[in-house]
């Protein structure tokens, strides 16, 4: 009997290590927006983040996340950096199944993260054939009905040259913002620029975890803020972190699943 439990406990184990990164969680959040113009009120956006492409992750193990982004059938679709996670080496291109992803009517949208920064024109122009409109220190707009919701992005803030102000520019608390910033806790100056609600990365949840305690390990930056819903500021500005669909240092999860998150703004 104690050779089978301590089977059962090595096959878990095992499991754990190798298999849970592959193990993926859509998570459900209904977001209450300050602000949020009528038109856009029952809009489905499907975040997804920190790919880490060429990890000992590759087209057959990104392909089941286009399928099931696919398949939630989002209105908006936001990417908040890191699709590679070193320098390309020009082999496998994220490129064609990018640009299976569907998101009729409001758009493919996506921000730089740090480690995209070791082939950053690679990366942008892989998102720009993929119908990714890539915000860098910049915003756009979605017209419904005559009203707008306004998409913004901000370079990444470890190593890109970072400007929330500039990214806002034209923009006032009359307008309905929403942030894409790679880092998480950038949020306290998000809360104070009036941003309606930032969607961040960067932090993979810890990665490795065990139950009931803190991450072991969190990046710069995403060490305050390290993964789900936060209501950060006097405006209670909501802030969402997602866990991120791929690895980074080493390719494990414990704990710690991968994640693609579905929002109804209301």
């Amino acid at each position: 009997m104690g050779r089978g439990l301590l089977g059962t406990g090595v096959l878990g184990t095992a499991f754990y290590v190798i298999e849970e990164r592959f193990w993926y969680q859509v998570r459900t959040v209904r977001l209450s927006i300050r602000n949020l113009p009528d038109a856009f009120k029952g809009w489905k956006i499907v975040q997804f983040s920190d790919v880490h492409f060429g990890f000992y992750y590759g087209t057959d193990q990104f392909q089941s996340v286009v399928d099931l982004i696919n398949g939630l059938k989002p209105d908006l679709l936001f990417f908040t950096g890191d699709l590679l996670d070193r320098e390309w080496n020009g082999k496998q291109s994220a490129a064609p199944l990018l640009e299976k992803l569907q998101a009729p009517r409001g758009g493919k949208w996506a921000v730089l993260g740090n480690h995209d920064y070791t082939s950053k024109k690679q990366v942008i122009q892989q998102l720009l054939d993929s119908q990714f409109q890539v915000l860098i220190n910049s915003h756009g707009s979605i017209d419904q009905d005559g009203q707008q919701l306004y998409i913004a992005g901000v370079d990444d803030y470890l190593m890109g040259k970072f400007d929330l102000k500039k990214t806002l520019q034209g923009l006032s608390n009359q307008h309905c913002v929403l942030l894409l910033a790679h880092e998480p806790d950038i949020a306290e100056l998000s809360s104070k620029s009036g941003v309606n609600a930032q969607f961040s990365g960067h932090s993979h949840g810890g990665q490795i975890r065990m139950p009931f305690f803190k991450p072991f390990f969190t990046p710069d930056l995403a060490q305050k803020y390290i993964e789900g819903l936060y209501e950060v500021g006097p405006n209670r500005m909501p802030l969402y972190v997602n866990r991120g669909v791929g690895t980074s240092n080493l390719p494990i999860r414990l704990f710690c699943r991968p994640e693609i998150t579905v929002f109804y703004l209301s």
